[in-house]
């Protein structure tokens, strides 16, 4: 279970990151405000990091 929650939380962050990339390079309309790209960026790192731990830990504790 835990696994699949860590994928999800990495699939998840990846997708958001690439969902805010500038497009014809214009910043997307809900990222123009400085303190909402702070916001999301805090939040795409801290799930790929809970994600990449969860998948880490839990590989280590299935093959140990």
């Amino acid at each position: 279970m835990g696994l699949s929650v860590g994928a999800v939380l990495l699939v998840a962050s990846v997708l958001a990151f690439w969902f805010a990339l500038p497009q014809d390079g214009e910043v997307s309309r809900y990222l123009r405000n400085e303190d909402v790209q702070a916001y999301y960026a805090v939040a795409i790192l801290g799930a790929f990091v809970m994600g990449l731990l969860n998948v880490v830990l839990n590989l280590v504790s299935l093959f140990s």
